[in-house]
């Protein structure tokens, strides 16, 4: 079953404004030219031009480095007569255009095509940091039927594509820029941590994407961006049906009179955060819940908040309001402490104060419901007072 990417999805949202948080990613936006090698040709990108050099990217981006054997475009938008055929880059005059869907059957290689570029970071990640990953990104019909006329010439048969498997690879070195990475991943697959499997359309605007990643260890200085996975289980806009006919179809055809899939995207602004929001995002939209469980919200035994309990609650605001078409519960949840029918009553009442919290916050009542579960429902024994703790929390639980 195909999934479109809108507005959000169980990996990630569209946000908007300003993220105060240091960016991480050097040069996020391309701006900035690379610093001369003694001994390297440096080859200068063109207005309004497809750059389709390698040579390009590695010489004229400070912070980011691409394969030899692929054809990213740094492209270059005229600040005085604009570009007839490119929009506007979301910021500045530079963005990044890749291959992000281009199968085997189409082309004319033996393996599928896709375009990939190395970020740097200015400083590693940290072990357990949770992370926000962003960038904006833009395509249309037009796009990838550009691109092919501008490497084959003008042909027909090209039907532009929007595609899954946005990828995120963390490492703490440099990659081989002589290496061909899709040729590699027949053999030694490199999987992404971070991976937004849902197609994205954009209609033509510019978008901004933003996933989660908490480090599984430190030392990650580098990031590898593309799709890293075959394209047969890549998700597109087309039905199995058509795409298997389309594919046996490609396959019997001479290279000139194929049908050619295409998913070309354009790049802007990339950004990685540490963000303490993105945790509670991860939580509720992939583990589809969160549990306040680590904020001292109540005293034992009583339904009255904290003071302290604040900040929790406000990051929780913050999180729902960016997830306006999604519906959340407040659970209340108590310890085997107390006859059932006082920890059923306790829960409720816990529940319904955070849940007032909330409302009080601006969530709309048509996004959130509250309910008690009482001791009905632990996520530890209670066996120790340490366990114990662990049941008395209030959570909020994405609704299917």
């Amino acid at each position: 079953m195909r999934r479109h990417l809108w507005i959000s999805s169980l990996f990630c949202l569209f946000i908007y404004g300003h993220c105060p948080a240091q960016n991480l990613v050097i040069n996020g936006s391309f701006e900035r030219q690379a610093p001369k090698e003694a001994g390297v040709w440096q080859v200068a990108p063109k207005p309004c031009q497809f750059s389709g050099v390698s040579d390009i990217v590695n010489t004229s981006a400070a912070g980011w480095k691409t394969f030899k054997v692929q054809t990213p475009d740094l492209l270059v938008w005229d600040s005085i007569n604009g570009c007839p055929t490119f929009p506007k880059p979301h910021k500045g005059n530079r963005m990044m255009g890749l291959i992000m869907y281009h199968p085997f059957q189409d082309g004319q290689f033996a393996f599928d095509y896709h375009e990939l570029i190395q970020g740097t970071l200015a400083k590693p990640l940290e072990k357990g940091t949770t992370y926000r990953l962003s960038f904006w990104v833009y395509t249309n019909d037009s796009l990838g039927s550009q691109h092919l006329n501008k490497v084959y010439g003008r042909t027909t048969g090209i039907r532009p594509t929007f595609c899954g498997n946005f990828g995120f690879y963390f490492s703490d070195t440099k990659i081989t820029t002589a290496e061909n990475f899709m040729t590699s991943q027949l053999d030694f697959a490199v999987k992404p941590q971070v991976n937004l499997a849902q197609i994205v359309e954009t209609q033509g605007k510019w978008r901004k994407i933003s996933l989660a990643f908490k480090a599984d260890r430190g030392g990650y200085k580098y990031f590898l961006f593309g799709n890293f996975f075959s394209d047969a289980i890549t998700d597109i806009n087309m039905d199995d049906e058509a795409r298997m006919q389309l594919d046996e179809k490609n396959q019997a055809l001479e290279f000139w009179k194929k049908t050619k899939r295409i998913g070309y995207y354009l790049f802007d602004d990339f950004s990685i955060v540490a963000d303490e929001n993105a945790r509670i995002e991860q939580d509720l939209l992939v583990e589809k819940k969160y549990s306040m469980q680590d904020a001292l919200l109540f005293d034992f035994g009583k339904a009255e908040l904290h003071p302290e309990a604040e900040p929790a609650l406000e990051k929780l605001a913050q999180v729902l309001q960016k997830n306006l078409s999604l519906h959340f519960e407040i659970g209340g949840h108590t310890d085997n402490i107390g006859d059932e029918a006082s920890n059923q009553l306790l829960s409720e009442q816990r529940a319904q104060i955070v849940y007032n919290a909330l409302l009080a916050k601006n969530i709309s009542a048509n996004q959130i419901s509250y309910k008690g579960y009482g001791k009905t429902r632990p996520v530890s024994s209670n066996d120790t007072e340490t366990d114990r703790q662990k049941n008395r929390r209030v959570e909020c639980r994405l609704m299917d």
